[in-house]
């Protein structure tokens, strides 16, 4: 199977067999509790699944996008992917192993400290009210700021090539 999605499945809690599934989506599957199985698939997509709480097994995805997935709260294993994009996983907090992340998305509030986060290439910050220190950032690529209202100061950022800027609060 090249591309699979799986989606509003209560039944479903076995994946171990999809490995191999070049593209994955995987959306509001409760009884999905492990994806161990999981860590050579290309494009992985997991949104709602509340009750997957381990994703150290997927270091060698290629792309990876949790969404709303608040069992979550270690992704320290994800620091080589090549894109990640976190959605809404309230109990993600540490981001400081993703920092060679070439491609980074990030929207939640409970994410405070991205100063491990200089060396991705292109960065995402949106909707992260918590942030307020974005100094460390002046050697990011690209860097996407958008609804993150903590953040008052981006002189810092002068060295970066792209930088698009959308804050309620930025003044400098």
């Amino acid at each position: 199977i090249y591309k699979l999605y799986i989606g509003h499945c209560n039944g479903i809690t076995d994946v171990s067999a999809l490995g191999n599934v070049r593209e994955l989506t995987i959306w509001e599957c409760p009884g999905i509790t492990d994806v161990s199985a999981l860590g050579d698939v290309y494009e992985l997509r997991i949104i709602d699944c509340h009750n997957i709480t381990d994703v150290s097994a997927l270091g060698n995805v290629h792309e990876l996008s949790l969404v709303d997935c608040n069992g979550i709260t270690d992704v320290s294993a994800l620091g080589n992917i090549h894109a990640l994009t976190l959605e809404f996983c309230d109990n993600i907090t540490d981001v400081s192993a993703l920092g060679n992340i070439y491609k980074l998305i990030l929207r939640s509030d409970n994410i405070t400290d991205v100063s491990a986060l200089g060396n991705v290439y292109e960065l995402t910050l949106d909707c992260c009210s918590g942030i307020t220190d974005v100094s460390a950032l002046g050697n990011v690529h690209n860097l996407y700021i958008a609804h993150c209202n903590g953040i008052t100061d981006v002189s810092a950022l002068g060295n970066v090539y792209e930088l698009t800027l959308s804050c309620d609060n930025s003044t400098d």
